[in-house]
């Protein structure tokens, strides 16, 4: 238990510093209980402090850090010339706005970073309040960890199967900052898509100068200069600097899961993740 207590203080503490918050969680909690178990047993009582140790340095880095958000941070700007700098980056320069309603009910925002800097927001929240006044809803975007580049925008949404946001008079935004922002890429990240009569394929190159993990987009989908429909898309595997991503992206559909009939589509980044 001794030797199991430290194994997981170690890989709990390791991954405390990535995005896999809740997994650390896990395995710190029962690295403390196991090392307890050995110190209370006094079996390899060394090696069972030093994971209890771990494990609690592990717990506390997954709150403090997972306080991932802020509401300062910093951002990557393009230089003049070819290369990027770091730049002082604020959620009082992001601005979020309502676009539409789609036929399944979900509310597509805009989020427009007017920093100098990128930003990568841990989390984006609609608090929205009855006719009287009273709060009466909370709801977080579909996707987390959104990448905006400097002076620039993106379109997210809000799930809305089971809730119908047309009844809330007044919506308010808040945005926070993800402290792990280096882990995902804010530059060198370039989009092309093609409607293949069935699903939207879209081709992320990655120029991020490092390999990707993971990576996500968002496409709205217009009728008549209306929005009728969003949807995520995201790939899995690892692609080098250089290299191409390929997601493909369903179509929208209805209340009923019927098809929704659209003339115009958005693609829009979302993040790439190198860890």
């Amino acid at each position: 238990m001794g030797i199991a207590s430290l194994i997981l203080g170690i890989i709990g503490l390791l991954i405390s510093l990535t995005i896999f918050k809740d997994l650390s969680l896990i395995l710190t909690i029962l690295g403390i209980v196991l090392g307890i178990i050995a110190i209370i047993k006094k079996k390899s009582k060394g090696m069972a402090i030093a994971g209890v140790i771990l494990s609690v340095l592990g717990l506390i880095l997954c709150f403090s850090v997972d306080s991932n958000n802020s509401s300062t941070g910093t951002g990557i700007t393009n230089d003049s010339g070819s290369g990027t700098s770091t730049v002082s980056v604020t959620t009082e320069k992001v601005k979020v706005e309502k676009v539409g309603l789609t036929k399944t009910g979900d509310l597509v925002v805009k989020v427009t970073n007017n920093n100098k800097g990128s930003v990568c927001l841990s989390s984006i929240t609609a608090n929205f309040k009855d006719s009287s006044g009273n709060f009466a809803l909370k709801k977080e975007a579909e996707d987390s960890f959104v990448v905006i580049p400097a002076e620039s925008y993106t379109l997210v949404y809000f799930w809305g199967f089971d809730e119908n946001y047309s009844q809330y008079p007044e919506v308010s935004f808040k945005t926070e900052l993800a402290n792990i922002s280096d882990d995902f890429a804010a530059t060198g990240i370039k989009l092309s898509s093609n409607n293949t009569g069935s699903q939207i394929a879209v081709t992320l190159k990655n120029n991020s100068g490092k390999e990707i993990k993971s990576s996500r987009v968002v496409v709205i989908y217009y009728k008549d200069n209306e929005v009728v429909g969003a949807k995520t898309g995201y790939d899995d595997s690892t692609v080098s600097n250089g290299s191409d991503a390929y997601i493909n992206v369903d179509y929208p559909e209805d209340s009923n899961y019927d098809n929704v009939s659209f003339d115009k589509f958005e693609v829009y980044y979302i993040n790439a993740s190198f860890e």
